[in-house]
């Protein structure tokens, strides 16, 4: 009887036994299923965080791509110099001048020029033309490319005058927008000096400032190389009298005077204040400018007539060695228009006779 209760109660308890060791493997189980639910579902978030992260990568990629392309395109229309001009000027204005179209004007100056001690005898030449001009590489385009070059008005000016044994050689080269709005600052100005004792030569190119250059045969001058910020300048004068003298500064300004005045009277090229005035007259307009510092006046008789010629103009200034008050004075006597480039033969000599030029 005892035995069979034993028998009994062991047959139920490995029943319980096995029942709790199945229950027991199917928690255990379902636990490592959840796990493994829970590492794949963190795995595969880890894995999306990659793809984003790919997706990321190849759009900047690609926007480098594009950026860098954009660049490229940049560079091929702009000059990889870091002092670029403030604006590359491309000037779509249908302005031009009309009277310089296919030609140049070559107008004759008798003149007497104040230097040293006295006054010298002289002839000054200035040649007006039009022409493509390179904004990027600021020099004359062969191959003119509306995008790149852009119309300018170019002065030629050179002044010759003896002073007793030996002579004097100036010649000053304006460059300067036919565009009302662009016009008050050239994008260059070049001048080269020589007399017996030797020869100098200046150079402005408009950048963020005019990028100022100078090289001199005198100790005190040297080889310089700064920058002047944009101001009116001297040798521009007559370019905007040329174009409109409505563009001429009036009322106090800043000036760099012209390049030619800097070199013979041997002062700091900068900025200067300066106050000038305009005033119409029965043939056209006078201008007058005076640079207080240097007690230096200018006086421009501008025509109405011939896009604003330029009849005659004075300049007055104390002269070195004797720091004395003086006077040049700059006379129209002849007047051609002709495609000078265009007459470099032996038999167009003839052409210097008819202009009366004795240098």
């Amino acid at each position: 009887m005892l035995v069979k209760l034993y028998d009994k109660i062991s047959s139920g308890l490995n029943l319980k036994i096995i029942k709790l060791r199945t229950f027991s493997f199917l928690c255990l189980t379902a636990l490592m299923i959840i796990g493994c639910t829970e590492q794949s579902t963190q795995k595969q978030n880890q894995l999306n965080d990659v793809n984003e992260q790919d997706r990321n990568v190849q759009n900047r990629n690609s926007q480098a791509i594009q950026i860098e392309q954009e660049l490229d395109t940049l560079k091929k229309n702009v000059s990889n110099d870091l002092s670029l001009p403030d604006s590359l000027i491309t000037s779509s204005s249908p302005e031009d001048l009309s009277l310089f179209s296919g030609q140049a004007e070559i107008a004759i100056y008798k003149l007497n020029k104040a230097r040293y001690k006295g006054i010298h005898p002289g002839e000054a030449v200035l040649i007006f033309v039009t022409e493509p001009f390179l904004t990027d590489k600021q020099v004359k385009a062969d191959q003119p490319d509306d995008k790149k070059s852009q119309k300018v008005l170019k002065l030629n000016r050179i002044d010759r005058f003896k002073t007793g044994i030996y002579d004097y050689s100036q010649y000053t080269s304006v460059f300067t927008p036919i565009d009302n709005e662009k016009a008050k600052y050239p994008l260059k100005i070049t001048m080269g000096s020589q007399d017996w004792c030797g020869q100098s030569f200046t150079q402005i190119n408009k950048k963020k400032a005019y990028a100022y250059r100078h090289f001199s045969y005198f100790e005190n001058e040297g080889d310089t190389a700064f920058r002047i910020p944009h101001v009116y300048t001297g040798d521009n004068m007559m370019n905007l009298a040329r174009i409109s003298p409505d563009l001429l500064p009036q009322g106090d300004f800043q000036i760099l005077p012209a390049f030619n005045y800097l070199r013979s009277a041997q002062v700091s090229a900068k900025s200067y204040y300066a106050n000038a005035s305009i005033e119409e007259t029965d043939e056209g307009y006078l201008y007058v400018y005076n640079i207080p510092e240097l007690k230096r006046t200018v006086r421009y008789y501008i025509s109405s007539k011939n896009q604003y010629q330029i009849t005659q103009w004075e300049e007055h200034y104390p002269t070195v060695l004797n720091n004395e008050m003086h006077q040049s004075v700059y006379t129209l006597e002849k007047v051609k228009y002709i495609p000078y480039w265009k007459h470099n033969n032996a038999e167009d000599i003839h052409l210097r006779e008819e202009l009366q030029l004795d240098f």
